[in-house]
């Protein structure tokens, strides 16, 4: 009898390793995020075909990057990123941005209007790991259509949930004319399951170094609360980065700084 089972999708040994590991780190405070840049390399060899970090020798520059908006909270964000001179690559799920209606067409405009860049994270807030190959291709391209409405043209694709399966995720990402690359982090978003947003601020502001990749999140409907705690966890790490002398910069500009 055929297996049918989905192949096993690189990645997701990334984020069960990294999510024991940030439970243990939350109780020891600032030794998750320590604990994760010794281990990068592990998690590169594990999902090679993803971006973990960017080399950018030892110019102190980091990728701020927020997952799963737009929300009723990204104008809030917005705020204090311009506060802090700060850029952010936003990975948005387009149905998102249609349920928030014109309002959400508006906060996406600001986004690019403040010099911000949109990424695509597919329409739905949906693991891409768990859809079929025809699935993923509809969910993709449906949402790199309405992001390309708004005249830009998307550079960087991650995938929903953080894990991939390159053989069939990959050639359509590069064909679309994005990165032939997965967008990944260089620390665990555990902000998105354990509710410590300070913490979380802190541990990624104090353990970041040279062309890290950070991931923070919004949400929407169910997921609405998020974007109170991840001004808390902005504000946290604005502060701690900054304090070490840091900038928090889109991911186009960090990666284009070495070309």
């Amino acid at each position: 009898m055929a297996d049918t089972r989905q192949p096993r999708p690189r990645g997701r040994r990334f984020f069960r390793l990294g999510m024991v590991l940030c439970v243990f780190g939350v109780l020891m405070l600032p030794a998750c995020g320590h604990v994760q840049v010794v281990l990068l390399p592990v998690f590169e060899r594990i999902g090679p075909e993803g971006l973990f970090r960017v080399d950018v020798g030892g110019e102190k520059v980091v990728a701020l990057t927020i997952d799963d908006g737009p929300s009723a909270h990204t104008d809030e964000i917005l705020d204090l990123l311009a506060g802090h001179g700060a850029t952010a690559t936003f990975f948005i799920h387009t149905d998102h941005l249609d349920a928030l209606g014109p309002a959400g067409e508006e906060v996406v405009r600001r986004i690019l209007d403040e010099g911000h860049e949109l990424g695509n994270h597919t329409a739905a807030d949906v693991p891409s790991v768990a859809l079929s190959p025809g699935a993923f291709v509809e969910t993709f391209s449906g949402a790199d259509k309405r992001l390309r409405e708004f005249e830009v043209e998307p550079r960087w694709f991650r995938a929903a949930g953080g894990s991939y399966r390159p053989e069939d995720m990959l050639p359509m990402v590069r064909d679309a004319g994005y990165e032939p690359t997965f967008v990944m982090g260089s620390f665990l978003p555990w902000d998105t399951f354990l509710h410590l947003p300070v913490t979380y601020g802190n541990q990624v502001g104090n353990a970041i170094f040279p062309g890290a990749i950070v991931v923070l999140h919004e949400g929407h409907g169910e997921l609405a609360d998020r974007g109170p705690r991840t001004l808390k966890s902005l504000r946290a790490l604005i502060s701690a980065a900054q304090g070490r002398g840091y900038r928090l910069q889109t991911l186009s500009e960090v990666v284009d700084r070495t070309n």
